[in-house]
């Protein structure tokens, strides 16, 4: 999958994947969707993600993802829309996040807990 460099659109979401998100992903820097929402996806959030530039939609929301939003994320400036709601996803948001001009956040900043059913400041579309 990883060396679809070509690929704009990755669409699967509802499709029962689980285990990790895969690190190649990273390689599809031509890809301008992600959206991979309820699955049952689960560890952390690859920071190689932040390797696509031209992504406009990274939808992960409703899997177990856990641990911190990677600061990688922060190097993609064409995002749009960004939903990780309903997920394990801990800390603060990182810093970089202010570099992603494309986002209109409708929730507070700082300090999150993305556990299922709590409130995540990071959903926007």
């Amino acid at each position: 999958l990883g060396n679809l460099v070509n690929l704009e659109w990755l669409v699967l979401h509802e499709n029962g994947l689980s285990g990790p998100i895969p690190p190649e992903l990273g390689n599809l820097v031509n890809l301008e969707w992600l959206v991979l929402h309820e699955n049952g996806l689960s560890g952390p959030i690859p920071p190689e993600l932040g390797n696509l530039v031209n992504l406009q939609r990274l939808w992960l929301y409703d899997n177990g993802l856990n641990g911190p939003i990677p600061g990688e994320l922060g190097n993609l400036g064409n995002l749009e829309g960004l939903r990780l709601h309903q997920n394990d996803l801990m800390g603060t948001l990182p810093p970089s996040m202010t570099n992603l001009r494309q986002l209109e956040a409708r929730q507070r900043p700082g300090a999150y807990s993305g556990r299922r059913g709590d409130e995540v400041p990071i959903d926007v579309v």
